[in-house]
């Protein structure tokens, strides 16, 4: 069987990020300076997935960001005015999705460019938040955000949700080393569509029940 897109290229992304990170890498944001957890969702804008979690945020009455992909928002442009009417923030996933080691400062400056002006051009918003596709990035990916005066955005947490795996450890994953600041990175995409309304309505409850509120980046 085919790995799902994320664990291919033999690269084992990362599920945990701690202080050993923020010390090599001080620019590229890892945790937020605030007392709420950060919900954020890449690959979108997906037909079926990103209305689910349009969904689940409504019925929690609550704000999130979604990093979108430039080729997946063509076609997807009321979902776009959706996020935004709705009062959530959006970042750049590059256009292509195309793993950022692959890409020179140029190519990287393009992928970003090409998606922002998509965003900016339905949102009138500031556009200035990007993550790379995977999660992956290069000291090209790391110059090219700092140029364009992008903060390049990480996170706390990958939940897994794009993995084979059941609910509960996908909510386990997510809730495990929950602190004040943390972002947790789901997606809505082709491997999430048929569960990420499931799981994030139980991971939110999760983080409720602790005492957490919610933000969404900006």
């Amino acid at each position: 069987m085919e790995k799902p897109q994320h664990e291919k290229g033999n690269i084992e992304m990362i599920t945990h990020t701690g202080i050993v990170h923020r010390l090599l890498f001080p620019s590229l944001l890892w945790q937020m300076p605030s007392q709420k957890i950060f919900l954020t969702f890449d690959d979108g804008p997906h037909p079926t997935a990103t209305p689910h979690v349009l969904d689940v945020c409504r019925k929690h009455a609550l704000r999130v960001t979604f990093f979108l992909t430039g080729k997946n928002i063509e076609g997807n442009e009321h979902l776009v005015h959706k996020i935004i009417e709705e009062g959530h923030s959006v970042g750049v996933h590059g256009y292509h999705h195309t793993r950022s080691l692959a890409l020179s400062k140029e190519q990287t400056k393009k992928e970003i460019l090409q998606t922002k002006e998509l965003l900016t051009s339905l949102t009138n918003q500031r556009i200035r938040l990007f993550r790379p596709p995977f999660g992956v990035f290069s000291w090209n990916t790391i110059a090219a955000a700092r140029e364009l005066d992008f903060l390049l955005v990480m996170w706390s947490c990958l939940t897994g949700d794009f993995r084979n795996w059941s609910d509960e450890k996908i909510i386990a994953t997510a809730t495990k080393k929950l602190k004040p600041g943390s972002i947790l990175v789901f997606h809505d995409n082709n491997l999430t569509q048929h569960k990420i309304s499931r799981v994030l309505d139980q991971t939110i409850e999760e983080i409720k029940q602790r005492g957490f509120l919610f933000g969404a980046i900006r």
